[in-house]
C-alpha cells in the first residue's frame, strides 16, 4: 500500500511539472511565502483547505498586483491557478511535500515543485528544497528552508534559494527570503485562524500589501 501511494506521488510530480511547464506563464509571490499561503509557517495547505490571496505592489516596474487561488488536494499536496493583472497572464503552481518534518526528528522536510520563485518575477521554474521548523515554545518557533531551481527555459542554470521566518505567538511572522537573484523580506500577521494580512519589501525597495484569506471546506458543520 505504502510503495503504491508512493509510485502515485511520483506520477503526479512528473505530471503536473509536465503541465504545467508547457502550458503556463507564472507570476506569484514565490515558494513557501506566509503572505501567499495563508498561514504563519507557508507551509503546503492544509488537506480540503483553499485559500485566496491578493499580492499589491503599485510602485514596481514588473507587476502591480497578483491574485491566487490555491486549494490543499492531499496532506502532501497543494495546487494552485490566478492571474497577473499587468502581464494579463494566467498563474499555475504546484508543491509536493515529498517528505513531512517530524517534530522529534533531526531531518528536514522536503518539497518540491513548479512556479514562481523569484517574488514579482515572471518565470516559471522548478525547484526543490528541504525545510525545517524549531519549536522553541508556544511563543516562539524559527522555520527556515534552503533548496535550488531552475527556470524552464535555462534548465542548466541553477539557482540557490533561501529563506527564514520567525514566528511569535503562532499569530506574527517576520520572515526573509532571497531568490537566487533579490532580497525580499515581510511582515505577516494572522489575524484570525482564515485572515491573514502582511506588508512585504520586494527587492528591498518596492513595499507590497498582501491580503489572504482560507476556507476550511472540509470543516464539518
Amino acid at each position: 500500500m505504502k510503495k503504491s501511494r508512493n509510485l502515485f506521488q511520483v506520477f503526479v510530480i512528473i505530471a503536473g511539472m509536465f503541465f504545467i511547464s508547457s502550458k503556463a506563464y507564472s507570476q506569484e509571490c514565490g515558494p513557501n511565502c506566509p503572505a501567499c499561503s495563508g498561514g504563519s509557517s507557508g507551509g503546503i495547505i492544509a488537506k480540503n483547505n483553499l485559500v485566496v490571496s491578493v499580492l499589491g505592489i503599485p510602485a514596481s516596474d514588473d507587476e502591480y498586483a497578483v491574485t491566487n487561488i490555491r486549494y490543499g488536494v492531499f496532506k502532501w499536496l497543494d495546487v494552485g491557478v490566478g492571474y497577473a493583472f499587468k502581464a494579463k497572464k494566467p498563474i499555475w503552481s504546484l508543491r509536493i511535500k515529498a517528505l513531512a518534518e517530524k517534530e522529534d526528528k533531526w531531518y528536514p522536510g522536503v518539497i518540491v515543485g513548479t512556479g514562481s520563485v523569484r517574488t514579482g518575477g515572471n518565470d516559471q521554474s522548478v525547484y526543490g528544497m528541504l525545510t525545517k521548523t524549531i519549536e522553541f515554545n508556544e511563543k516562539f518557533a524559527l522555520q527556515g528552508y534552503v533548496g535550488a531551481a531552475s527556470v524552464f527555459k535555462d534548465f542548466n542554470q541553477p539557482f540557490f534559494l533561501s529563506g527564514l521566518s520567525a514566528i511569535f505567538f503562532e499569530k506574527f511572522t517576520v520572515f526573509g527570503s532571497y531568490d537566487g537573484k533579490n532580497f525580499h523580506e515581510g511582515l505577516s500577521w494572522t489575524v484570525t485562524d482564515n485572515l491573514t494580512l502582511s506588508a512585504l519589501m520586494i527587492e528591498t525597495r518596492y513595499p507590497a500589501l498582501s491580503v489572504s484569506y482560507r476556507f476550511d471546506l472540509g470543516k464539518k458543520k
